[in-house]
């Protein structure tokens, strides 16, 4: 009993249950990390770009 259980999980682990539509999702799922953090880089640099970092050289400069 406990053999095929862990049997089970073998194509389970390799996207093979499924054929390609498994293949396709566990792809889309496998690169989600990857797209969060650009994203997510894209956006903090975006927002850091535009923050006045140097606000008492500004008003001296002025």
């Amino acid at each position: 009993m406990g053999d095929r259980i862990l049997n089970s999980f073998s194509p389970l682990h390799y996207g093979t249950f499924g054929g390609s539509p498994t293949r396709i999702f566990y792809l889309f799922v496998g690169l989600a990390p990857l797209i969060l953090s650009v994203t997510g880089f894209v956006m903090w640099w975006y927002r850091y770009k535009g923050k006045n970092r140097f606000p008492i050289l500004q008003k001296r400069l002025s």
